[in-house]
């Protein structure tokens, strides 16, 4: 097996982090505790809700990347890749610098750190190799990455990256973070967490 792994919002929670700096901004009309996309949308219904939103992104995948947390049952899995001796790769859409601070904090730079810090690429913790991330420009540009790396299996929480028509044919695709362990359309599996993927993939070895 080799195993393609986004990396935001689906390794990566920024949950805690996007309702705290809103809630710093003194931003009390919108949704704290719903999470990300709640949030989301209920900022973009705004006047220049857009434009709050993008500032609200630069400041969590940037200046406060060291803060986010590593998704309850994302190290047990890549653990059990390692001591299974699966091929895994993180292929993230991720610019180096947000639209809304051109120049500013380098988004691959914190994100490197971040996962130092976390032990991915410890022999004796997570055991990845730098080598084995990969930030793309573009989400036409992840697909080809997914398919020239060869992943069997691929991990994300965007199911219109999973369902795109450009989505490499014959890789399994895993939907994290959905409200029901359910098949998803266009032969997307979806899972609440990383627990269902991990019973799901490695449960049969």
């Amino acid at each position: 097996m080799r195993i393609g792994i986004d990396f935001d919002n689906t390794l990566v929670g920024y949950d805690h982090l996007f309702a705290d700096s809103a809630r710093r901004r003194g931003w009390t009309d919108v949704p704290l505790d719903k999470g990300k996309k709640a949030l989301r949308d209920a900022l973009r219904t705004r006047v220049d809700g857009d434009r709050d939103w993008c500032g609200l992104q630069a400041e969590v995948y940037g200046a406060r990347m060291a803060e986010a947390r590593l998704f309850d049952g994302a190290a047990e899995f890549l653990r059990r890749c390692l001591n299974g001796d699966v091929a895994v790769y993180i292929v993230s859409h991720k610019a180096r610098f947000a639209a809304a601070d051109p120049g500013g904090v380098d988004l691959h730079a914190v994100s490197m750190d971040w996962m130092h810090s976390q032990g991915f690429f410890r022999g004796d913790c997570l055991g990845l190799n730098t080598s084995q991330v990969f930030f793309e420009a573009s989400r036409t540009e992840k697909l080809a990455r997914i398919a020239a790396l060869g992943c069997t299996h691929f991990i994300d929480d965007l199911e219109e990256v999973l369902s795109a028509p450009g989505f490499p044919k014959g890789v399994k695709r895993y939907l994290i973070g959905a409200s029901a362990a359910t098949p998803a359309a266009n032969e997307v599996r979806s899972f609440k967490d990383w627990q269902g993927i991990t019973d799901d993939i490695f449960g049969r070895y």
